[in-house]
């Protein structure tokens, strides 16, 4: 692939906490206009992937590029939707107030959000189907709801890139078709998108291409040759249960 065709770009990407590897050697090319999904057991390094592409954690080793440029001179293309588990929902915004925080990276310091600003927040929730509880503080909404207001967030930012971890997680099925039907209008406007996932009924659904890791990546490609039971059940290390994919291949693969 290349760089032309390239929005995310990892090369040998090694990461430790303490002394212990999260990562290693990892490199992928993730192309430009596409929907990537991460899979992999509890532990794998999925969320520390994504929080590498954005500089979150620091590398003992490799590389990673935003269109060709160091991750500190693209974050503004990039936007980032985190585990809702890592969210303080006690703390005192509206959903409104949350939205518009997606625009501040637009805006000098000195300068209020204007007019423009807002009318792209309200699109955005609009587009999430969470318009009419703007007002609503963001504690006292259901998880599927709160999802949908941090998706509004990032498509706010207007971003080229979008990272997701665990959008699908604790959500209904409501939200959950919300969100699979915006990572298609992304992917239809241009913008790549590459998300942390754990429901491999739902991955082929979701995904032009998966990334199967852990600790370092096993297959990366479309959903139909990295859904393999070989290498789930190498990877997941035997703890698999069965799952649509491989319904009736007569074979054993849990996941």
């Amino acid at each position: 692939m290349s760089d032309d065709d390239s929005a995310i770009s990892i090369s040998h990407l090694t990461v430790s906490y303490g002394p212990n590897p999260v990562l290693v050697n990892v490199s992928v090319e993730i192309p430009r206009g596409s929907v990537v999904g991460i899979i992999g057991p509890n532990g794998a390094g999925k969320s520390t992937l994504i929080k590498s592409v954005m500089g979150f954690v620091e590398r003992d080793y490799g590389t990673v590029s935003i269109y060709g440029e160091v991750v500190e001179h693209a974050r503004g293309r990039v936007a980032y939707v985190p585990q809702r588990g890592e969210i303080d929902w006690d703390f005192p915004v509206t959903v409104w107030d949350v939205v518009l925080m997606g625009r501040y990276s637009h805006v000098p310091w000195y300068r209020s959000l204007g007019a423009r600003d807002r009318e792209i927040g309200m699109t955005s929730l609009r587009d999430v189907g969470m318009d009419s509880l703007r007002g609503r503080q963001i504690g006292q909404l259901s998880g599927g709801q709160q999802q949908r207001v941090f998706m509004a967030r990032a498509l706010a930012q207007e971003s080229d890139i979008l990272l997701l971890d665990e959008p699908f997680a604790g959500v209904d099925a409501a939200t959950e078709r919300a969100i699979a039907s915006l990572l298609n209008d992304a992917r239809n406007t241009g913008k790549t998108v590459l998300v942390v996932h754990h429901d491999l009924d739902t991955a082929a659904e979701f995904f032009d291409r998966i990334i199967l890791l852990n600790r370092r990546i096993y297959a990366y490609g479309p959903p139909e040759q990295v859904l393999e039971p070989g290498l789930l059940t190498e990877v997941y290390g035997g703890k698999v249960l069965a799952f649509k994919g491989n319904r009736g291949s007569g074979e054993a693969p849990r996941v």
